[in-house]
């Protein structure tokens, strides 16, 4: 096991402690929350997942979910319908090129409805789009991870679901420069880029400037997580 590997794992298992030790302290039907957000390639989806199971592996039963904000992009089919729809499909991941409001509602029924069942739309990366109603919260889904680049924006509609979390957790990378060759090869993957030249100018006409909105917008997190 390399050192990268085992300071993931150690990181892992002290925050799916934190998350079985705030279950406890909670009523029978109240939910933690936690906005975990990060720019992009610090691995915050990956880490969220195993936080996840680890979590329910302590619990030993379904009591953690990931509830992520790729599922609230705007379709093909939306953008192409904004004002500008070149524009609109290159910045695509920008903020403004997702479903906000959708999003900040789904995190207020998530709150505020424990006792029901709420469901969100998931994102299919071989279509490139939105699926509806792909992930469901459930009411023993009583750890909720909301996690995507603006989780923690400070401008509306984000910033109100980003209040509505107990705790925000920033991820921060240990290595950025591994960070962004890990976005790179993520673009090149999923074929929104040809190579690592696009995927690099790619990342530095529309990732670096969604992650400097963040930066500037974002909300003071709770905890930093190194990753």
């Amino acid at each position: 096991m390399d050192a990268c590997n085992a300071e993931t794992q150690q990181t892992v298992r002290e925050l799916a402690s934190a998350l079985l030790a705030q279950l406890h302290e909670q009523q029978q039907q109240q939910r933690f929350i936690v906005a975990v957000a990060g720019t992009a390639g610090s691995g915050k989806t990956h880490l969220c997942g195993l936080i996840r199971d680890a979590a329910n592996a302590g619990a030993s039963s379904d009591v953690c979910v990931v509830l992520p904000m790729d599922g609230f992009h705007l379709s093909k089919a939306q953008l192409t319908e904004l004002d500008d729809p070149a524009l609109a499909l290159r910045r695509r991941g920008a903020h403004w090129t997702f479903d906000a409001p959708g999003f900040a509602e789904t995190v207020r029924r998530v709150r505020h409805r424990p006792t029901e069942v709420t469901l969100a739309p998931a994102f299919d990366h071989a279509a490139g789009d939105p699926v509806p109603c792909a992930i469901a919260v459930e009411p023993h889904h009583r750890l909720v991870l909301v996690e995507g680049l603006y989780a923690h924006a400070g401008e509306e509609p984000w910033a109100g679901a980003a209040r509505l979390a107990d705790e925000r957790w920033w991820i921060s990378p240990r290595c950025p420069a591994a960070s962004r060759s890990r976005l790179v090869r993520r673009h090149v993957r999923a074929g929104l880029a040809a190579d690592d030249a696009a995927a690099e100018l790619r990342i530095a006409e529309n990732d670096d400037l969604n992650s400097a909105f963040v930066m500037a917008t974002r909300l003071p997190p709770t905890r930093i997580v190194p990753n």
